[in-house]
């Protein structure tokens, strides 16, 4: 993947302490063209809201890349896995694991 791509999950390792983080979308299947944003499934232990997780790995990766993210807690992200969401399945499916802690 590009240098761009590694350099988010670097911060995002040091940074956001996700339990993992998976690229999924066009830049996953490798149809992308220049300007496809990057969408990022990241599962990660919080209290805080969804909007304000979204807004925590935006402070630590910036701006300049067009990024797409879903931050789940664990437990959200296995109910999602056991209602069978369409969405999860996707992911999963076409998904690029690029992190997972332990």
């Amino acid at each position: 993947y590009p240098k761009e791509i590694s350099d988010i999950v670097s911060k995002l390792k040091e940074f956001y302490k996700p339990e993992m983080v998976i690229l999924f979308g066009s830049w996953a299947r490798g149809d992308y063209s220049e300007g496809s944003d990057v969408d990022f499934l990241i599962v990660k232990r919080t209290k805080r809201r969804p909007l304000w997780r979204r807004v925590d790995v935006r402070r630590i990766v910036g701006t300049d890349i067009p990024m797409d993210v879903v931050v789940y807690t664990p437990r959200e992200f296995e109910e999602l896995q056991k209602s069978g969401s369409a969405f999860l399945k996707d992911v999963l499916k076409e998904g690029k694991i690029l992190y997972e802690k332990g």
